[in-house]
């Protein structure tokens, strides 16, 4: 119902005659929020008002199954903005993965990061990754974060400028970094010759968190928090800012339209555990969209199985989430609506795998399109599902992520497949889940050539393009 009631306060909002305000309130920095009603502003439902409700309510239990809650239509310069988590990763071929006792790590960073390899074994890492899927796929998009007035930071600018990401919008002025803030951030990326890898980096060890001196947002960034549709962040946004500042940040965004896009990422066992399991549940309830991978999912719920875990989200008393996912790498993943008691899932293309680094940012890149854009269930996880095989199907990530012409491919093929496989009678659960997953992959793939079609809405040059 909470669904409905929000379907229903969208039409009456259009009309102008909305009787609830839908602002939420943090309750304290335990992150409880409640739904904030003033009695002073309820109005007595005219006689029109009332049968729009009951009209409004059977479109809404008609609909809900598939499409993400209506939402009023707002004019934005950016489809998602991406919160921190800006790094360099810089990959360094090692004899063998080292010991994961503390101090040598520390010392092994120390020394990685006195004298590190060339712009040979650059890459761009962390948000990067979903921001490049996100502007390949025709979306609009920026950052607020930091990068360090150094060669590293310069370089992860001219690559997201080449990718067709807007800006990055600082949150700190250079005047005044101290010292720990004149370096952006680096990521070393261990690998072993049998291709096992480890990462080494300021994240593990802080001191956190790593942005010093940070504790409100510059203007410029409310400005673009105010101007996006929705925003994105993972788990380590926590070891870089204070968690009350992000957390303030995201409830005056939330209220003022922008849908939030939560994936916890391999921080989830340090958010879920000792002083700042509070703040994971109140970015839990905060979230309009909770994205996990199966063993994420176990740290932050304790519950076995995709679809438990995935329900377990949803089902927490104060939560406001709609589309609770649960990535299961090769076997697809499950997504669980608040608008519907059905559970979606979508299982993953077939593809060679090179390796997996990049697929779940690529995978939410692609969920957050098609929350924004009011696109349904089946097609939503159809797509994302693609860009994250043809992610895989690289080597690292960053610029290697998912192009656009590779999505568009794997689509094409699949819809094919699964037409060719539907082509029977679907009189039964097996071919009802292939009719499914028919429609979805041909709705995926018309979705994304709608969205790189030159002039389209949210298009981005020849970013959206790219091979």
């Amino acid at each position: 119902m909470l669904h409905c009631a929000h379907h229903v306060d969208t039409l009456l909002n259009v009309s102008g005659t909305s009787r609830v305000p839908s602002g939420y309130k943090l309750q304290s920095l335990t992150g409880r929020l409640f739904r904030e009603i003033q009695p002073s502003s309820l109005r007595p439902l005219t006689v029109a008002q009332r049968r729009k409700l009951e009209q409004s309510t059977k479109a809404c239990l008609q609909t809900a199954p598939i499409r993400p809650p209506l939402r009023p239509e707002k004019a934005c310069s950016y489809d998602v903005i991406v919160l921190g988590n800006l790094c360099l990763d810089i990959f360094v071929s090692v004899p063998a993965l080292p010991s994961t006792e503390e101090s040598s790590r520390r010392k092994l960073l120390q020394e990685l990061t006195a004298s590190p390899p060339d712009r040979t074994s650059w890459e761009v890492g962390g948000n990067t990754n979903f921001m490049i899927a996100a502007a390949r796929l025709g979306m609009q998009v920026a950052s607020i974060g930091h990068l360090g007035p150094d060669e590293y930071g310069q370089f992860i600018k001219d690559v997201l400028q080449k990718e067709g990401v807007h800006e990055v919008r600082p949150l700190i002025g250079l005047d005044q970094l101290d010292e720990s803030l004149k370096q952006t951030l680096l990521c070393f990326v261990l690998v072993a010759p049998n291709a096992a890898h480890s990462f080494c980096s300021r994240y593990d060890f802080g001191p956190w968190p790593l942005l010093p001196g940070v504790t409100s947002m510059p203007p410029s960034a409310w400005q673009a928090l105010t101007d996006t549709r929705a925003i994105y962040l993972n788990g380590c946004l926590f070891d870089e800012l204070p968690s009350d500042m992000v957390l303030s940040a995201l409830l005056q965004a939330k209220n003022n339209g922008a849908v939030i896009c939560f994936d916890p990422g391999p921080r989830s066992w340090v958010l879920s555990s000792g002083s700042r399991r509070p703040t994971l549940n109140a970015l839990l309830d905060l979230s309009d969209i909770v994205v996990m991978t199966e063993e994420e999912a176990l740290a932050v719920t304790g519950q076995l199985g995709a679809q438990a875990a995935a329900q377990w989200v949803l089902d927490r008393p104060e939560s406001t989430t709609q589309w609770s996912i649960v990535k299961q790498g090769s076997s697809g993943s499950v997504l669980c609506s608040r608008a519907s008691p059905a559970v979606y899932s979508q299982p993953a293309l077939e593809v060679t795998v090179g390796d997996t680094v990049g697929c779940g940012d690529s995978f939410a890149a692609a969920i957050v399109m098609g929350y924004i854009r009011s696109h349904d269930i089946p097609s939503t996880m159809a797509l994302a599902n693609a860009v994250g095989a043809a992610t895989a199907m690289g080597t690292g990530a960053g610029t290697n992520v998912a192009s656009a012409n590779t999505v568009v491919q794997l689509l094409t093929e699949a819809t094919n497949q699964s037409t060719a496989n539907n082509a029977g009678p679907d009189d039964n659960q097996t071919g009802a889940a292939m009719h499914d997953q028919a429609y979805g992959n041909a709705a995926a793939l018309q979705i994304l050539k709608d969205s790189l079609r030159p002039g389209a809405e949210s298009a981005y040059g020849d970013s959206a393009q790219a091979a």
